[in-house]
């Protein structure tokens, strides 16, 4: 008997030491230390709400995120000259019958947004961790944007539009919406496994990566870039994120890009696109759209993008370089170690 219970004490011991060498590992770690340093307000509005607080514009200026007014006067379109104004065009527009549904279902959803949060505060403190002098949100904006956009950072501010990731099939979208403005490949988008991509890559494509405005192979890569610092950010405890969310597509229209990558490279270099810089190419080559203008209509939109990003991909992996150094590396240094 006294046997047992001195192997059962040993039993214990040798578990209880495992429990805190596991938990002291865990919550000690340098990358837990690191990725708890940023603070970032997350914040819900909705048109029910402003309406029935009935606010002037100093209570806005005062009380609501700096976006509001950009929210109010962009999206809904409501004038704010005045109080009087402000109040009537609020309740017009909330009073519409798609607003009030859409509001309603976002109300839901709001409640099971402490996931998306989390995913998107630690993928900015890697950001952070990574490029120490950029700034990063202060505040994150969840809203009703009257479908006006995804992600839109404005200042130190991002808001992201909550009614495009309620899913292209949900009734709303398919009773409310005209299939003349909201045709299928918008609605293919409005998918919640892209939200936290988008946030990141808002802010990546402002602040980190600025816009080119030289040749199309430029803006290509430049893309890659973004691509891959949103994915790498968003690649959370080990677990990777899947190219085809990285890119917003199906795995469907991924599996296509990778099967033709060989022929559009080539398709390219034939036309003589990569050095070109006529704006209405470079539109269809990065542009959002059904397909990938001048190439088969069962493309994927945006293949100048998926190129840029199978070439950044590649050059990080031959050459072995942090992730720091990729905003300020050419384009033609990067070109050059392509081989599709």
């Amino acid at each position: 008997m006294k046997k047992k219970i001195i192997y059962l004490s040993l039993i214990l011991i040798i578990v209880a030491a495992f429990v805190y060498l596991s938990m002291g590992k865990y919550s000690n770690s340098p990358l837990d230390a690191q990725e708890n340093h940023t603070n970032i307000k997350f914040e819900f509005i909705t048109v029910k709400k402003l309406i029935e607080t009935n606010p002037s514009l100093a209570t806005i200026n005062k009380n609501y995120p700096k976006i509001t007014p950009e929210l109010l006067e962009y999206s809904y379109g409501i004038s704010l000259n005045n109080d009087s104004i402000l109040s009537v065009g609020l309740r017009k527009f909330g009073e519409q019958e798609y607003v009030i549904k859409i509001e309603e279902e976002l109300s839901k959803r709001a409640k099971k947004l402490e996931a998306h949060q989390l995913r998107i505060h630690r993928g900015f403190n890697r950001l952070n961790n990574t490029f120490e002098a950029l700034e990063i949100p202060k505040e994150i904006v969840f809203a009703n944007s009257n479908f006006s956009f995804n992600a839109s950072c404005y200042d130190n501010s991002i808001v992201v539009g909550l009614e495009r990731y309620i899913g292209g099939n949900h009734p709303i979208i398919t009773e409310t919406l005209s299939p003349k403005d909201f045709p299928e490949w918008i609605k293919n988008g409005m998918n919640e496994r892209f939200m936290d991509r988008d946030v990141l890559s808002a802010w990546i494509s402002t602040y980190l990566i600025k816009e080119t405005s030289g040749y199309h192979i430029a803006e290509m890569i430049r893309w890659g870039k973004i691509h891959l610092i949103t994915e790498m950010c968003l690649r959370i405890d080990n677990k990777d994120i899947s190219p085809d969310e990285v890119l917003r597509w199906s795995k469907e229209q991924y599996d296509w890009a990778v099967k033709n990558e060989k022929k559009f490279y080539k398709y390219l270099m034939d036309e003589n696109l990569l050095f070109d810089s006529n704006e209405k190419n470079r539109a269809y080559l990065l542009n959002n759209g059904p397909y990938t203008i001048g190439l088969p209509d069962e493309s994927p939109d945006r293949m100048g993008q998926f190129l840029g990003y199978q070439i950044v991909r590649n050059y990080v992996h031959n050459e072995n370089i942090t992730l720091g150094e990729l905003p300020n590396l050419k384009y033609n240094t990067i070109l050059k170690s392509y081989q599709p």
